[in-house]
């Protein structure tokens, strides 16, 4: 009898349609039952594995309906003895507000001592996860309403931290993958395996659909970073495995479901993986020319689209923003060109009436004030500021620190500072009531409202909260800068205190003075932490009903019994009656 590996993975709903994600330990016929709803596929292999992405159909509109997922023939899922609520597929309904939750950083690390797992920072260990807790809250029926979507804002396993020697090569030599660290596809099928086989994360992901984008540690930490780290790990005698089995299992785990039903035939990979019975040299020989030292920036695009129906019309753009880039000195972009204008194309709201777009970026736009400006003076001199000098300082001080945001691509955070002010301000058509930035990466929360000047030289801010403005003679929109990181991860007690300082009134004057000292100007917007830094694990909630919008954030914890948990700390309405004072 053929086994169920991994999954069933919920994907995407799209109108009367869904997708469903497995991975199974034989070839098979999977069939996926939902009522009158159903779906066949035949698995694809890949490096002796096998999946399938069943696309099931004619599911009725409005409804959540149970569903069973039978291996020739054989049921499968549920799991027999399973205590846990049945997986359903529900399709939209316009009585009901849209809930996106969102969050970013999961690491694979032990939930029980010891405390064993990489980067643990005490004897607590890596804490409460908070998807973990999400999916035990739901689970236990405390609410009726599961979420439209997940969206995994990067950072969904940790390559470059391993537990327990799982994903390493047991005869690495002295030209192996650096210690904790995976060295091939074999080793990152076995993180995702751990990382997504818990039972109730494994029962979120069944019933919930998710869109995920990739982020350094997806790959390796830095990944990207800049021309000189590229050049340096290209060199490295491991990279070639490490690089080509990232992006074929980061296509086969995470990007394959990321695509609607009504993409997958317009998407050549798609097509030519689904048409083999084995896709191994498919797969690995476009990887070769996935890599950003090597390929076409037109030969592969991860970012991604997604439209969430209810009583609010959402659209959710997720942004590659690690493998799309440009990183030549003085003309570095976080994501190059054609990315941009794809970004812009989707973006554009004058066809489509949203109520609220949402641009999904790992890398947060909006940063604490003080570390912003030290990457666009990093970025300034990078690129030839104070000549040989400003340039190793800059790369310097890119390593040492993590500067890879937004911010560190100067034309790249003005490029999108200006997309968003046209949609906001309805440049180009009726404005949505929000333009939401979601990221993840820097492993604290917060929020941060943005006031972004229109070419008439108001604030979007200001002519938001009073319901003018917009050419059309509607409200712009609300325009909001929200980061939810990490589900699981810690944060040393130091470089808390270091990220609170660079938050405060002194750490903002510091990199004004950094960015001043390196020739930078003005920025096109204003904006400063509203809320936070909060630390911890966290989950946020967006919730929309109509042109209104509203936040919640959540701390993972054990409650009173023991049990996983989550507590709000914070919840503020971004959009709709009535507005927030300024």
């Amino acid at each position: 009898m053929v086994g169920l590996v991994l999954g069933p993975l919920l994907r995407c709903v799209e109108g009367t349609s869904a997708t469903v994600w497995v991975e199974v330990d034989a070839p098979c016929e999977v069939e996926v039952d939902a009522g009158p709803g159903r779906g066949t596929a035949h698995t694809v292999a890949v490096a002796g594995r096998h999946y399938a992405l069943v696309v099931v159909r004619d599911l009725p509109p409005a409804a959540g309906t149970p569903y069973t997922v039978a291996l020739d023939g054989e049921a499968v899922w549920p799991e027999a003895g399973a205590d846990l609520p049945p997986s359903v597929i529900r399709t939209a309904d316009p009585s009901r507000p849209v809930q996106v939750v969102f969050g970013s950083c999961r690491i694979d690390a032990p939930h029980e001592p010891p405390w064993d797992g990489p980067h643990t920072t005490d004897e607590r260990g890596m804490g409460v996860d908070a998807l973990d807790a999400l999916a035990r809250r739901l689970a236990r029926g405390e609410t009726d309403d599961r979420p439209d979507l997940l969206a995994l804002l990067g950072d969904q396993i940790y390559a470059d931290a391993v537990v327990d020697g799982h994903g390493e090569r047991p005869d690495r030599g002295p030209d192996g993958a650096p210690p904790r660290s995976v060295a091939d596809l074999d080793g990152y099928v076995e993180v995702y395996h751990r990382t997504w086989s818990t039972p109730h994360v494994r029962w979120l992901l069944s019933t919930v659909p998710s869109t995920m984008v990739f982020d350094d540690h997806d790959i390796v930490d830095d990944w990207n970073l800049s021309a000189a780290w590229l050049a340096r790990i290209a060199r490295q005698p491991w990279w070639d495995d490490r690089i080509s089995g990232g992006l074929v299992s980061y296509w086969i785990y995470q990007h394959w479901g990321n695509l609607p039903p009504s993409a997958l035939a317009d998407d050549p990979v798609s097509v030519a993986v689904a048409g083999s019975d084995d896709a191994t040299d498919l797969l690995t020989e476009l990887a070769d020319g996935w890599r950003l030292d090597r390929s076409d920036p037109r030969a592969h695009r991860w970012s991604t689209t997604r439209d969430i129906m209810g009583s609010a019309t959402v659209r959710l753009v997720m942004v590659d923003t690690r493998n799309s880039r440009r990183l030549t000195e003085g003309d570095r972009a976080i994501v190059d060109d054609d990315e941009m204008a794809w970004i812009e194309d989707r973006a554009r709201v004058d066809r489509d009436g949203l109520d609220h777009l949402l641009i999904g970026s790992p890398l947060p736009w909006l940063l604490p004030e003080g570390v912003h400006d030290v990457e666009r003076s990093a970025d300034a001199l990078g690129g030839g500021r104070w000549g040989p000098l400003g340039r190793w300082l800059a790369e310097r001080a890119r390593r040492a620190g993590d500067l890879e945001h937004w911010a560190s691509f100067g034309d790249s955070f003005e490029a999108l500072a200006a997309l968003i002010t046209s949609v906001a301000s309805g440049a180009q058509g009726p404005p949505p009531s929000s333009v939401l930035v979601l990221s993840g990466d820097v492993h604290f929360s917060y929020l941060a409202w943005a006031e972004v000047d229109t070419s008439d030289g108001s604030d979007l801010a200001s002519a938001a909260a009073t319901g003018s403005g917009g050419p059309d003679g509607g409200a712009p929109a609300r325009v909001v800068q929200l980061v939810c990181s990490p589900l699981r991860n810690g944060v040393p007690a130091n470089l808390q205190r270091v990220l609170r300082l660079a938050s405060s009134r002194v750490g903002r004057l510091a990199g004004h003075l950094a960015r001043r000292t390196a020739a930078h100007g003005d920025e096109p917007v204003d904006w400063r932490l509203d809320e936070g830094p909060w630390f911890g694990n966290f989950v946020a909630s967006l919730t929309f009903d109509g042109r209104t919008a509203t936040v919640r954030f959540e701390r993972s914890r054990h409650d009173p019994d023991g049990r996983a948990d989550l507590v709000t700390v914070h919840e503020e309405r971004l959009a709709g009656p009535p507005q927030r004072a300024r």
